[in-house]
């Protein structure tokens, strides 16, 4: 592995780690939930004109307490399918803003074949088709600023349209 793969793995698993330790010393009830998603949309930055973004499924568990549920913090797998294959990771907090939509911002990174490391900002609007379940959809950008397949002196940045479903556990 290389060193910013370790590090950027390391970080995410004490993260998970510390959140999981914190939830249990205390009363407080830590709440789970899944969900997947598929977004695309276009890309630009430096010599690259404006063209269609990959295709990416995101499979995710987020993480919050019930003394506090409009704390999230989610941590994903990505997968590009379309139209080259890649994969990596992400993590984020969100917070809910009313009843059914939530802002979030974070880190990503495309780990294989070729690396991306940036940020990512999204709103989510939340449409609830039971007690545990919710279609999602909304607009997410993400900001690529370092890794392999970027260009020198380049920022990536995409502006996405995601659509999935999420679950209470």
């Amino acid at each position: 592995m290389r060193p910013k793969t370790v590090h950027l793995t390391m970080g995410l698993s004490l993260a998970v780690a510390s959140l999981l330790v914190c939830a249990r010393a205390s009363a407080q009830e830590l709440q789970l939930g899944s969900s997947g998603s598929l977004s695309s949309g276009f890309e630009a930055g430096g010599p690259l004109a404006l063209r269609l973004a990959r295709t990416r499924l995101r499979l995710g568990v987020d993480a919050r307490l019930d003394e506090s549920p409009e704390d999230i913090f989610e941590f994903g797998a990505l997968a590009e399918v379309e139209p080259h294959s890649a994969f990596g990771l992400d993590a984020r907090y969100a917070r809910l803003v009313g009843e059914h939509f939530m802002l979030d911002g974070g880190v990503l990174g495309m780990l294989a074949p070729a690396s991306l490391y940036g940020v990512g900002a999204g709103l989510t609007y939340r449409l609830p088709i039971s007690k545990v379940a919710q279609v999602t959809f909304g607009p997410e950008a993400d900001f690529f600023f370092l890794g392999t397949d970027l260009p020198a002196g380049t920022v990536i940045w995409q502006f996405r349209f995601q659509g999935g479903f999420r679950v209470d556990l």
